[in-house]
Formats: structure tokens, sequence, C-alpha cells
């Protein structure tokens, strides 16, 4: 489950990055996808990585949690 979650947010990283990158796209629908799969992220693995554990993991997913509400919120 872990290997899937780092694979899925490397996915992720990359498509924000080449969002930024390409100055063609419409960064409206570039947001939309982004937030899609931040929310994915967040709802598969909210309350999946115990802090004690996988103290790594459970900040990513904080961090998306919050970056996905700010984006629900701002844009």
């Amino acid at each position: 489950m872990e290997n899937n979650f780092w694979n899925y947010l490397y996915e992720t990283s990359e498509l924000i990055e080449n969002a930024t990158n390409d100055v063609t796209n419409d960064n409206q629908a570039n947001i939309s996808l982004i937030t899609k799969r931040l929310n994915t992220l967040e709802l598969l693995y909210d309350r999946s990585f115990d802090p004690v554990d996988s103290y790594e993991a459970f900040v990513a997913v904080k961090l998306i949690s919050a970056l996905s509400k700010t984006l629900k919120t701002d844009f």
C-alpha cells in the first residue's frame, strides 16, 4: 500500500511540475486535474498511516489534505 502511495504522489508531483512548465495549457484545467488527483490521494490514504510507524507518509497525507482544501476554496 505504501509503495502505491509514493508512486501516485510522485506522478502527481510530475503533473504539477509539467503543468507549471507548459504555458499553452489552460490553468483552470490544470488546477482541476491537480485537485482531482489530490482528492484521490486524500480519499484513499486518509487515516491509512500511523504517525508512529509511517511519519513521513502521515505528514504527506496531511499536506495533501491541506492543499486540497485550499484549492477547493480558492479556485
